[in-house]
Formats: structure tokens, sequence, C-alpha cells
């Protein structure tokens, strides 16, 4: 409160984001990247993210005394820029409390959101610190490469473009025409998303530091609307990931027919694999949807899932049993356990699951939430199954989710690459980052959705 009364003084808001960060963090060493959803909850600003569709945020001040204010966040945009918009949520906050203010993603700056933007590079990206990362890099002409901005980029958790030029344009460390259609050009051809990739680097540590911070935003119980509205996405997505030839109204006029008339519904039949496959989705969905939600969990509760997920197959036995022989995955970077070794491995995974489960409470979410991850990975290189095991394995992380009071998640039929990837870069080098930003990304995202009207 002490800083906000200051923030009318600035004009210059390079001066007011050193003021600030100095005020916050006083004679403390800053860590970077600095955590701007922590910024925003110490000063008692709600953020919500949301389903903008033309607004970088908002910032809806408070009413009363008893009010608080509220900043919103669009959930569409890269964490990059979400941390970015909300440092500049937060320069309304200071600035601009008495009147709500939205902020769009198009169209010529104003005043105010020129300054807002201005003071949100600097709170992220310091001045000082950024010389000393320049310093570290730069080469005999006192310059650095776009390499070198890559890194310092991801030391700062801002995005590409917006460290080159703060680079460029306040240090004056870049080589080459620093014209600014000139610089777009050079991103371009740079292409800094597929270096990033080429390198397995991720943002795990930036979704990490959202998620810690919207622990009671993402409370999740699942109502009737979520359940109608999750399993119409599930079931779509998780059918098309295994290669199932089934459209999303497909999905929806199944699962509303079955959720009328169950096992007599008439989707329910032999002739097409398709639809057996949904409807054992169904089913095992309305098992983990349903109320009250357990308070315990096993990983023995993957077997009525599989059960449940082949309960309108031909012969409905087959499900829930363990497999009796050694399989080899198709394109797997890793030799599925010995069918006899299967209920040890359960074991092992099952003491994890629980120690886990009941310490929830007293770990960040993000930690929870990567464990789940490696729980997942895990039950994919045991293969407990003759079939289903991906339908399963991924069911049994919501089980975990819905559980723990956050958000199923479904993983888009167009992320399965990214998704095989990062299963089978665990298999080969135990990296388990870029399955965290998947499941991380997913969790917003299914957050988002369950919570539209």
């Amino acid at each position: 409160m002490g800083f906000k009364l200051e923030a009318q003084k600035y004009t210059d808001p390079e001066c007011m984001a050193a003021d600030y960060l100095i005020a916050y963090f006083g004679n403390q060493k800053i860590e970077y990247p600095i955590n701007p959803f922590t910024l925003l909850k110490d000063e008692g600003v709600l953020f919500t993210l949301s389903n903008f569709h033309k607004l970088e945020g908002v910032y809806v001040p408070a009413t009363s005394e008893s009010d608080i204010p509220i900043v919103g966040i669009n959930a569409n945009r890269p964490i990059t820029r979400q941390r970015f918009t909300a440092v500049h949520e937060l320069c309304h906050h200071f600035r601009d409390a008495s009147k709500q203010i939205s902020c769009p993603m198009y169209g010529k700056k104003t005043t105010i959101e020129s300054f807002a933007d201005r003071f949100a590079a600097a709170v992220l990206m310091p001045i000082a610190e950024l010389r000393v990362q320049v310093n570290k890099r730069k080469n005999t002409r006192g310059n650095v490469s776009f390499d070198d901005v890559l890194e310092i980029a991801d030391y700062f958790g801002v995005s590409f473009e917006s460290c080159l030029f703060r680079i460029a344009y306040r240090i004056h460390a870049i080589d080459g025409d620093t014209e600014s259609a000139s610089l777009k050009k050079r991103i371009v051809k740079y292409a800094p998303d597929k270096v990033r990739k080429s390198q397995h680097m991720t943002y795990t540590n930036l979704y990490a530091g959202l998620i810690d911070n919207y622990r009671e935003q993402l409370a999740f119980s699942p109502t009737e609307h979520a359940r109608y509205l999750f399993q119409n996405e599930y079931i779509y997505n998780d059918s098309r990931m295994e290669g199932l030839d089934v459209t999303v109204e497909q999905a929806s006029e199944i699962v509303t027919d079955l959720r009328l008339n169950m096992q007599n519904s008439c989707f329910c039949n032999e002739e097409n694999e398709s639809y057996l496959s949904v409807a054992g989705h169904y089913v095992m969905y309305q098992d983990i949807f349903a109320e009250p939600v357990k308070e315990s969990i096993s990983i023995y509760d993957m077997l009525p899932l599989n059960k449940k997920l082949f309960s309108y197959y031909p012969h409905p036995e087959f499900g829930g049993a363990i497999r009796q022989n050694n399989t080899l995955v198709l394109g797997a970077k890793f030799e599925t356990v010995d069918y006899h070794d299967i209920f040890n491995a359960l074991a092992k995974v099952d003491n994890d699951i629980k120690s886990f489960y009941e310490k929830r409470g007293e770990m960040p979410i993000s930690e929870f939430v990567k464990h789940v991850a490696r729980i997942h990975h895990r039950i994919t290189v045991i293969h407990p199954f003759p079939e289903g095991n991906g339908r399963t394995s991924r069911a049994f992380m919501n089980v975990q989710f819905v559980r723990a009071g956050l958000p199923p998640i479904y993983i888009k039929v167009e992320e399965k690459p990214a998704y095989i990837d990062a299963l089978s870069l665990i298999d080969k080098a135990t990296i388990y980052d870029e399955l965290y930003e998947i499941i991380f990304r997913m969790i917003i995202k299914s957050h988002v959705a369950l919570n539209s009207i």
C-alpha cells in the first residue's frame, strides 16, 4: 500500500520500476526470473485467467473497503506474455486504481498503456541486471548474439522479442541493423521458438510460478456442468489420440445419447469400435467424476478404470486384467516391465502415490502436478494391461487431479506429437520438463474451459 501512495509522482516508468523493486525486495537479493504473480498476490490483487479474444488483460478496481481489486489475464497467450501482463496490470493498480482499464492486444497504445508496458519491462528486466547478463556474454565489439539473447530472455522469464528490443534500444548491444522493422524480420529468420525446442528449453519454471500462486482459483469440484463439458472434449480428443475416427460432433452426440440411455443407447453395438471406445470412455469418466469425491487413492484404482473402458466390447471380461505376456510398444524407446514383475512394480508406484497424496497440502501445487506427471510416465513403462494402457493411464492421471481438488485435463489431438516426444525424452534422457510444461498448460486450459459459461 505504501508504494501505491507514491506511484502518482513518477513520470519515468524506469525510475518507478527501480524504486518499486527496492521497496519490495529491500536488501534481499533478487532471484530471477521475478515471479509477477507473487507480486500481484502480495499487493492484495486477485488475478484470474480468462478466455479473452481481443484483450491482453483487464484491471478492475476495488469498489469498497471490503472489496479487492481484480486483474484478468488472457489465458490464451504465451506464459511470457501473461507474466508481462501481470506486471502491466500491477502498474494500473498503482497508478490508475480509480477506474477499470481494458488492455487491448492490438491498436495504437495510449499514454497510460505505454507507461504500463515500459514499467513491466523494467520490473522483469531491471536495467542493471540486464547489463550484467549482457556483459557476461558480449563479444569483442561489446555486443551479444541472438543465441545470447535467447539465454538472457530465459534468465528473466520474458519473450525473446521483448528482451532483444530492450537490449537493442536501452543498452545498444546488438550487431547489425536494429531498426524496428529489421529486427522483427531478423527474429522471424532466427525462429527463437524452434531454437528453444531444439535445445529442449521449456517454460516449466514459469508455469510453476503461475500455478503456485493460483491454487485457490484452480480448486475444482465435479459439477454436472463440468462433467458434461469435460466429457465431450476429453472423449473426442482422447479417442483421436488413439487413432479413432470420431468428430467432435459425433463424440458430443454419443455422450449425450449415452447420458440419457446408458446401455440402451443405439451406439452400444459391436459394429463400430470407435463407438465402443467412446462408450467405454464415457463410463470411465462417470466413475472419475462421481460424488462425493473419494479422499484416498491407490494405483489399483486403475484396474476398474480399464475394465470400464472395455465394458461395451464383445468380451468385457477382457478389461481390467493384468497382461500375462511380454510386449513391445511400437516406436517406444523403452522396454516394458516383464509381466512377472508387474505387481511388484505397481506396489512401488502405489507407495509413492499414497505418500505424495497424503502430503499434497504441504507442498507447492506445482510439485504435486510434477509428481503426477512422473507417475504417468512410470505407468507407461509398466504397461500393465494388454490394451488401453494410454487411455487408462491418462484417465488415472485425472483421478489423481480430481481427488486432489484440481481440474482434470485432456491433451488435444494436435498436441499428441509433443506429448509423445515428451514421454520419449524421458525414456531417452530422463528429462521431464517437456512433459511438465504440457501438463501445466493443459491444467490452465482445462480450468478456463470448465469455468466458462
